[in-house]
């Protein structure tokens, strides 16, 4: 595999070295290999990570728990097709707004972690008893626009949330991150796939309120034992870290954008909206373009079994792409892995006509039941991986950049999943296989560049080789000298 994306460490070279390559470089983070076998699952860590994959599945199934009985609730309330997608999309349009205030109150000078935390799970569940009890006390001419309200509070608590969370996440799981955030990604995506059948399944026994109630009462359930958990480890800490923490203190207070820009984080930037975006896209356009090209009788219930298999996969394969991203195949192998594999997913999407596939064939459901599991196992490799490559990268200046890029990772994958119905909508001037190549070659795009930047790496390399004798500025040999990339 390529070398580029699993070699190198960082750059401690010469002074005039390290001026020229900045956009380059990335930390040393050569003390935390020693840790890389620490074990996830101890006794002292599991209260912590079961209580977190507890918020995390309620999460999951709040953004799409109201999906069978909402619209129809709408419906009763006379409400218009672009309001009820408007409801939809304001839980993941407040968490990309939220994006700025959440890192602000996660950092040392707002309320810290676990008060931030605190606040935003409890805005999330309580707003979530409310939209449940909504049409209780509001007037039924007000009742769409209070849900519509109602939403976007929720959303604003997750992402206040899930910033404070990811950012002591991130800390307190450094060398084994990307696995923990693998199993997230599976939990979340459970979660998510389980919302609809639950949902349906509460509103049947006790209408509107019972599942929105259910679920709060999860998300609440999992807040002492997290809260406690950040609060105890914040205080362990303080006693032997009073130097430290005056020093983080003072770093962040003079942190910039320009120091958390590096290669990983604008790679792992780059993988999470172009592949948000994708996969964004696919829900909306699954069911009419299911109609043209495999049956013009397809059952709504096969719909969502064909849409089952890339979420599916998803949630199977995420742990996977944590444990492969923390090896020697490395975190950006593993990135690149899913991005070409969600190209070829879009191509056979479309589908290619050079296959010469007729439609309604017994050809054209294994090319596009084919399409689904690359989505499936692309997204998991893409997505994954890219927080934990962030944080790595930014881990040198303290918890305000790892609180930052947490809140900047869910706006990315918000404004992603929130562009990708949009493009969905280009469907009505263009047709599907067009649009599919357009998204395949922004795909395409991405693996060039990587390619390109790869083949500077080797050129650089080699460069440093050969001056190796006549300066001792770097040593190319070391991989915690080697500029440019860490696995």
């Amino acid at each position: 595999m390529l070398n580029f994306f699993g070699s190198g460490s960082a750059a401690s070279g010469g002074e005039d070295y390290e001026n020229e390559t900045t956009m380059l470089i990335t930390p040393n983070l050569s003390e935390y290999k020693e840790e890389e076998g620490e074990r996830l699952f101890t006794r002292r860590n599991t209260p912590s990570l079961v209580a977190f994959f507890v918020f995390v599945f309620s999460s999951g199934a709040f953004m799409s728990i109201i999906t069978p009985f909402l619209p129809l609730e709408l419906e009763k309330c006379g409400a218009e097709n672009w309001l009820v997608g408007l409801v939809f999309s304001a839980y993941p349009c407040a968490n990309l707004v939220a994006v700025p205030i959440s890192t602000r109150l996660s950092g040392r000078r707002g309320l810290g972690r676990s008060k931030a935390f605190a606040l935003g799970a409890s805005l999330e569940a309580l707003f979530g008893i409310a939209f449940g009890y909504a049409h209780v006390f509001a007037p039924v001419k007000w009742l769409k626009w209070l849900y519509l309200c109602i939403r976007f509070a929720q959303g604003l608590g997750s992402s206040i949330a899930y910033t404070a969370l990811m950012g002591w996440v991130s800390d307190k799981f450094l060398t084994r991150l990307a696995v923990v955030l693998g199993f997230q990604e599976a939990v979340g995506g459970v979660g998510l796939m389980l919302g609809p059948a639950l949902g349906g399944l509460l509103y049947g026994l006790g209408g509107v309120a019972l599942p929105l109630l259910a679920f709060s009462c999860l998300v609440l359930a999992s807040l002492p034992p997290l809260v406690w958990s950040m609060a105890t480890e914040k205080l362990e800490a303080a006693p032997s870290a009073d130097d430290d923490n005056d020093g983080a203190s003072t770093l962040s207070e003079i942190l910039t954008v320009s120091e958390l820009i590096n290669a990983s984080t604008v790679n792992s930037t780059a993988v999470t909206l172009i592949a948000a975006i994708g996969f964004g896209f696919i829900a909306p356009i699954a069911a009419p373009h299911f109609e043209d090209v495999l049956s013009a009788q397809i059952r709504p219930g096969e719909v969502g079994l064909l849409l089952a298999i890339p979420a599916l996969l998803y949630a199977v394969l995420s742990p996977v792409s944590g444990v492969l991203a923390e090896s020697k195949y490395g975190y950006k192998a593993t990135m690149f892995t899913g991005i070409l594999l969600l190209l070829v997913g879009f191509l056979l999407l479309g589908p290619l006509k050079i296959f010469g596939l007729e439609n309604y064939s017994k050809g054209m459901w294994i090319d596009q039941i084919l399409a689904l599991i690359l989505f499936g196992i692309g997204a998991a490799f893409a997505f994954v991986p890219a927080l934990p490559d962030m944080q790595r990268s930014v881990l040198h200046l303290g918890p305000e950049a790892t609180n930052a890029m947490a809140g900047f990772f869910n706006g990315m994958y918000c404004l992603g999943e929130a562009t990708g119905p949009l493009l969905a909508g280009l469907r009505d001037v263009l047709s599907l296989p067009f649009v599919c190549f357009i998204i395949s070659l922004v795909h395409l795009v991405y693996i060039l560049v990587a390619l390109y930047w790869y083949m500077s790496v080797k050129l650089c390399q080699s460069a440093l080789r050969k001056a190796r004798s006549h300066s001792s500025l770097v040593d190319a040999d070391d991989p915690h000298t080697a500029p440019l990339l860490y696995r």
